[in-house]
């Protein structure tokens, strides 16, 4: 595979002790879907399909349980466990891929409500959060990245090369209180690049 961000796609034949090497479009590896345009849309759109058809299965296994903690166990076991893995390298910035992962756990909402018989709005699943004292999963995303960030700076993940690359910004005399500088960025994916989009987010949450 071949990586590339330019419309001019790198077409080379590799060979490996004179045999040719396979071209793929598509890679798995640690549980990370890679496309040559590092785009992680594929990878939310597996992700948020899995996500499905897992909640499908507790919806057709425990359609009859009523125990708000039950059910919140087989959500975080089950399902918030597959949208939240290695969330801060693939971590969603545009509107449509957020709504994708939230229609999933909107959906186990309404299926709780459904079951535990309470009330409200079409669409409107606030009572059901603040019985579970569940978060937006963009919530959660934010406090993970600023957890990352906060433990790699007080050397609780070892990772030098990730910690060599934070831009910390030197005190001045200017109003500007952020604690990172953040490179320009030309482009959505540039700014929204893992470390950018993470010290952004510390910044506005510090």
């Amino acid at each position: 595979m071949s990586f590339y961000r330019s419309r001019r796609i790198l077409d080379f034949d590799y060979c490996l002790n004179g045999q040719p090497l396979e071209r793929v479009n598509q890679v798995k590896d640690l549980g990370f879907i890679y496309v040559p345009s590092l785009d992680f849309r594929p990878h939310i759109d597996s992700l948020a399909g899995k996500a499905l058809r897992v909640l499908g299965f507790i919806r057709r296994h425990f359609s009859n349980f009523d125990n708000p903690k039950c059910l919140s166990v087989l959500y975080n076991s089950h399902i918030r466990s597959l949208l939240e893995y290695g969330v801060v390298v693939w971590s969603p910035y545009t509107m449509n891929n957020m709504q994708r992962l939230d229609r999933v756990q909107n959906r186990f909402l309404s299926f709780t409500g459904h079951n535990l018989n309470i009330k409200h709005p079409p669409h409107d699943y606030s009572k059901i959060k603040d019985l579970f004292k569940f978060k937006s999963l963009s919530e959660r995303h934010i406090n993970y990245s600023c957890c990352f960030i906060q433990s790699l700076i007080d050397g609780k993940i070892d990772a030098p090369r990730l910690l060599e690359r934070l831009s910390i910004r030197v005190p001045g005399n200017t109003r500007n209180k952020d604690f990172f500088y953040i490179p320009l960025g030309r482009s959505n994916f540039a700014k929204n690049a893992p470390l950018s989009r993470m010290m952004s987010i510390f910044n506005k949450n510090q």
